[in-house]
Parts: C-alpha cells; structure tokens; sequence
C-alpha cells in the first residue's frame, strides 16, 4: 500500500485548480500550504531513511503502477495549465488573484511539469516515456533540459564544466541566469558534436525543433487567448524556470569533485549531491530529494532511490531550501555551516 502515496504529488496541481477557480485569501491556499505549511512540517517530522530490501526493490522496479502514476501526471497538468489559460484570460481577474494564479501556475511548472519530465526524460530507451517528457518539458520552454541534464550535467556534475553546479558563494540569481542561457546554448554545442560524431549534418540539431517548439507555444497562447495572456504565461514560465534552478542551485552547492593528476575529475560519487530524507518533499517530488543516489547510479527509477550514510545531507527539506535560495543573505551563512560541519565530518 506505501506505493500509493504517490499519488499524493496530485495535491499540487489540485491545489492549483482550486487557485484558479477561486478568489481572494483562498486563492492564496496552494501558495501558503506549499511555502508555509510543508517547510514547517518537514522541519518537525521524522526524517525516512528506509531502504527498500533487494526482493522490494525488484518486485517496484517491475511494478508498472509507478509508471502509471507518471503517466497520468500528463494529462492532469496539460488541463491544469488549460484551466490557467482560461483563468487568467478573464479581463476581470483581480490583480491579487493574478499574482496568486502566476505564482502557483510558476511552481506547478517547476514541480510537476519540469520535474516529472525529468524522471520520465531519463528513460532514453523508452520512446513513450521521452515523448510524455518533452509534453511537460514545452510547457516550461524547457525542451532542451533533457539533452543538457542527460548528456552534460551528469557528466560533468560538480565540477566547473557543469553550468548547473554552484560552487560555494554563488549568488542564485546570477547562478540561475547562466545556467539557463548557457545550458541553452551548451546543448546546442553538446547535439552539434553529437550530430559530427555520427557524421550527420548540423542541419538535423533537435534544438531547431526545440526552439521552434516554445516559439509555436507562445504563437498558439497568442491565436487563442490573445498577447496579454501568452506576456502572462510567459512570466509565469519564467518563474517556473526559477524553481527549477533553485534546485539546482542548492542540490549541489558548494561539493566538488576532485581533479586528478591526469587532468580528469574523479569519478561522481554520492557525496557530490546533497541529500533530503524529509517525507513530504520525498513524495511530492517522486524521490528527487534523494539527489545523491540519483547522480550515483542516474537511470535508476525514482521509487527505488536509496538513502546512504555518506551522503551530505540539506539543514531543511526542498520546499524550505528552494525558498531560502531566493535571499543570498540567510541561503549562504546557512549552507556555510552545513559545508563546514560536512567537510569536519569527513575529515575526521
């Protein structure tokens, strides 16, 4: 029965009907559970480090249940961002329940859109998977995260070559603009070198279609809603990128990989991304928070993500770590105290 839970990840967009359908404070209840409610929770529940046994671990990784749940994330956020759409297409709309729409509407792209196209995006021998990946990933304008996440962020994680590794003192806004307009660019370069290495011609690049991708998104929110919603949908994408690079910003802050006297970093080990055993993060987040494991062995499924002892581990859960990610001045002394404490630890 433990493998239902997962189903509880549809709170969010659910909550995300409810903003869209409702109007002054209430508006406001996905916001407030999500910024307020969780992050204090997950700081007074038990942390879960439980492990799955080998035979639990085989019979979930069989199990097409959590499969299921990924696919019926699909359909349920493409009517979520429709009912967006509709929303905040009303020329009455108040300016309060506007900001309450584009706030919730941001997070559920970083969440839910970005997030599960990043588990199904893992999957490069399942066509079915990969294509329900660029479905939630264009409605983020994040088609080119796969081949960047796949192809250059696992590879050169935690080392200066990865633009979505902060080292230490990075500041998250400048952190965020350069991952997300280098790691664009990069991915043309990563594909261009694919394309030469199978001597087949730039013309083929995937990121031509990509880009074409987002700019007939932002074409058919114009046709059908008009400019003013397809400049809202844009700043709510936009926002919702910066979810995903608040998380990307703290799952790796700070933890290097160590170069070697033939010029190549080590090997990536479990201790080059921080952990999170906090339940709730855990499950609305389909086992994202278990970062390490994922860097360690990167095409596990998610229901099968393990908790190690030699993992760093985050002073907070995710939803209270994206949130600090935005003030430098409280994320930086916070983080320096778990990287000291980290490193005494490892020294000793």
């Amino acid at each position: 029965m433990a493998k239902f839970k997962y189903f509880s990840a549809f709170i969010v967009p659910l909550l995300g009907l409810l903003t869209f359908n409702t109007t002054g404070i209430i508006a406001y209840t996905g916001i407030f559970s999500l910024y307020v409610i969780v992050p204090v929770l997950e700081n007074f529940l038990p942390h879960n480090t439980y492990n799955l046994t080998s035979v639990e671990k085989e019979l979930a990784t069989e199990n097409i249940f959590y499969d299921v749940v990924l696919y019926l994330s699909v359909p349920l956020h493409l009517f979520v961002v429709y009912q967006f759409l509709i929303t905040v297409s009303n020329p009455s709309i108040l300016t309060s329940d506007l900001i309450a729409c584009i706030l919730f509407m941001g997070t559920i792209l970083g969440v839910n859109g970005i997030n599960i196209g990043h588990e199904l995006g893992h999957k490069k021998d399942h066509k079915f998977k990969q294509f329900l990946a660029h479905i939630l990933l264009l409605t983020a304008i994040q088609n080119h995260f796969m081949t960047y996440h796949n192809s250059g962020h696992h590879r050169d994680v935690a080392t200066p070559n990865d633009l979505t590794s902060a080292k230490e003192g990075d500041i998250f806004y400048w952190f965020a603009l350069k991952s997300q307009i280098g790691g664009y660019f990069k991915t043309w370069r990563l594909e261009t070198e694919r394309l030469r290495s199978m001597g087949k011609s730039s013309l083929f690049n995937p990121m031509i279609f990509f880009t074409l991708l987002s700019v007939s998104l932002f074409v058919g929110i114009n046709f059908f809603f008009g400019l003013n919603v397809t400049a809202i949908y844009f700043i709510t994408a936009v926002y919702g990128i910066s979810v995903l690079e608040a998380q990307n910003y703290f799952s790796h802050y700070g933890l290097r990989r160590k170069k070697k006297a033939n010029g190549r970093y080590e090997r990536v080990k479990r201790e080059h991304s921080w952990n999170s055993d906090h339940i709730i993060g855990r499950v609305l987040l389909f086992e994202l928070t278990r970062h390490s494991d994922h860097h360690h062995s990167g095409a596990k499924p998610y229901q099968v993500l393990e908790s190690k002892n030699d993992s760093p581990t985050l002073p907070y859960g995710y939803p209270a770590m994206l949130m600090l990610s935005y003030f430098p001045f409280l994320f930086k002394p916070i983080m320096k105290k778990r990287l000291d404490l980290y490193r005494n630890k490892t020294i000793a």
